[in-house]
């Protein structure tokens, strides 16, 4: 089944705050997850034709702020000097070695499948995504061993590692509501739909939906206060600089015509 990255769901991945900034983080992010590519795919690394190894190098560089890639399979091949068809062949290995999940941009024109978004699993921010898509994370007691726990500092304490994945099913409907008034008037309003003929028939699916909307809202004002500020503060500094410029300028001789006299 294709997972459906919509318009407005790509412009909130793309504008989310990197999760690295220098270049000292982008290469330790870049590395890792590069080790990780190595040691599934074992003693074949070394055999790997060298275009190949740049190709896996150059997609963890792309995912190391965001965790997910979007290059074309012909820009990678050319590139690194390899074939379309190499590149595709190594991408799915990736997917199928569970290093990432390949999901697809909805296409404008006739609604299917558009170009495809590689998500790093062992990303920090590999867990925003999954909720965003509606991804449902299958992590068994294996979880532990299967990945290797990765230091990433104090920017991912609350990252957890993810073996495998599956892809969106119906949740149940019985929740337990207690006095958490907030789920209490959402049961409600979804009782008051489903008395008027809507169709909503899993409770806990809706408020996941109506929860991720509201923080992915949240996250994306915030970007916006923050490029609010920049310009702000750009506007200023433009303005003390005119105002020196201003200040330093020779002023105009008058011109007077003495012919007139």
């Amino acid at each position: 089944m294709t997972v459906f990255v919509e318009t407005e769901q790509f412009n909130q991945m793309i504008s989310y705050q990197p999760f690295v900034e220098t270049k000292q983080e982008k290469r330790k992010v870049k590395y890792t997850l590069l080790d990780s590519i190595k040691e599934s795919i074992g003693d074949k690394w070394d055999r790997l034709k060298e275009g190949t190894r740049q190709t896996f190098d150059m997609v963890c560089f792309f995912s190391t702020e965001l965790g997910f890639f979007y290059a074309s399979d012909e820009y990678l091949a050319k590139r690194n000097k390899i074939s379309d068809r190499t590149v595709q062949y190594r991408l799915k290995e990736l997917v199928d070695l569970g290093q990432v999940i390949k999901v697809h941009r909805r296409a404008k024109r006739c609604n299917g499948r558009g170009k495809p978004i590689y998500l790093f699993v062992n990303h920090p921010y590999f867990k925003y995504w999954v909720n965003l898509l509606g991804l449902t994370i299958n992590c068994d007691t294996n979880c532990d061993t299967e990945n290797p726990k990765i230091d990433w500092e104090s920017k991912s304490e609350d990252s957890k590692n993810i073996s495998t994945y599956v892809l969106p099913k119906k949740q149940e409907s019985n929740i337990y509501i207690g006095n958490n008034k907030i789920v209490e008037y959402v049961v409600n309003r979804v009782n008051d739909s489903i008395n008027k003929g809507t169709r909503i028939k899993y409770l806990s699916s809706y408020i996941d939906k109506i929860i991720t909307k509201l923080e992915w809202q949240s996250l994306y004002a915030e970007n916006n206060r923050q490029i609010a500020a920049k310009k702000k503060k750009h506007e200023e500094l433009l303005a003390n600089v005119e105002d020196i410029l201003e200040i330093n300028r020779p002023k105009k001789v008058p011109f007077y015509n003495w012919l007139e006299n």
